[in-house]
């Protein structure tokens, strides 16, 4: 008996044809009939009938799948195990950050890693959320630490996402804007403003459902410079709207010189700041461990950060 037989008979109760089977396995239907047909021989039962119209499991064959299946499951398991010993060696882990993302805790959480696991080497790279989501299937980034929201969830059938934080948008003004007085704002509310626009990955795709849903807004200029934004705003020029991380780490919304205001609205209800990793890749205990530290930091850091934003309210 061969695991490629146990396997062939899983892909023939699911698609009830050989040559379906062979198509999914990439072998010939022949081979597929003639390895089924030897199984059966060997266990002296009868697991398919052969109909002109494709395939039916016996009562039999419907249990002995069903043991079949569970014997796979634990080969991959086996499989999985067993990597984890063999990459226990390894202890470099790469972990890529969505470009501008501010975590403050990130020194202090990888000194403390260091501490525990002085081994462990960890290399740290930025690009966008699709860049990192594109690495992760390439082996080439361990974790990815991104903003998970409709482009990088067309990778979820490869890819494990973990949720950590909601993204929330905010408007930010000069003091002197009519804007400056409101609790918050919807799209109505500044489609008639003149912005500034921060142009990265995750926001042109924000901007351009917004501008579908409630018409285009006027676009003075956009920039991958944060400052030019800001210098924009103070100076009455243009509003701007940002993630909730960028207007936590502005100093001139700190000092009050620029105001931000929640932006209400549905393009980004699914969007959240989040974890990723490969399908069922195999990581070392140490790898599994300092993951669970960046998840529970950053959740943390994230929870804190529900403050008051400076406002003239």
């Amino acid at each position: 008996m061969q695991f490629e037989q146990l396997e062939y008979i899983v892909s023939v109760m699911e698609l009830r044809s050989f040559s379906k089977a062979g198509q999914a396995l990439h072998i010939s239907q022949s081979a597929i009939s003639q390895s089924i047909t030897k199984l059966e021989n060997e266990l002296g039962v009868k697991l398919f009938e052969r109909q002109h119209n494709g395939v039916k499991p016996t009562e039999a064959g419907k249990q002995l799948v069903t043991i079949a299946m569970d014997v796979l499951q634990n080969l991959n398991r086996l499989q999985v195990e067993a990597e984890k010993y063999k990459i226990a060696s390894k202890s470099r882990l790469t972990i890529g950050i969505v470009s501008g993302l501010h975590l403050p805790i990130l020194p202090k959480l990888l000194a403390d890693i260091k501490q525990e696991f002085p081994q462990q080497e960890i290399a740290l790279v930025e690009k966008s959320s699709l860049h990192i989501t594109e690495s992760i299937i390439k082996k080439e980034i361990d974790l990815g630490i991104l903003v998970i929201y409709d482009e990088t969830l067309k990778y979820r059938n490869s890819i494990t996402f973990t949720k950590l934080s909601p993204i929330h948008f905010f408007v930010l003004v000069d003091p002197a804007s009519p804007l400056a007085y409101s609790a918050f704002l919807e799209p109505k509310d500044i489609t008639d403003q003149t912005l500034v626009m921060f142009n990265g990955e995750y926001m042109n795709w924000f901007f351009k459902i917004f501008n579908q849903q409630y018409g285009p807004l006027k676009l003075l200029f956009t920039t991958n410079n944060n400052e030019n934004i800001s210098e924009a705003v103070r100076n009455g020029l243009a509003i701007a709207i940002e993630t909730e991380s960028e207007v936590q780490t502005n100093p001139f919304v700190k000092s009050g010189e620029i105001l931000a205001i929640p932006l209400i609205e549905d393009v980004n209800k699914n969007s959240f700041l989040g974890m990723a990793t490969l399908k069922n890749k195999a990581f070392s205990i140490e790898n599994q461990k300092t993951m669970k530290y960046f998840e529970r930091e950053i959740s943390d850091l994230y929870n804190k950060r529900r403050t008051i934003i400076p406002s003239k309210l």
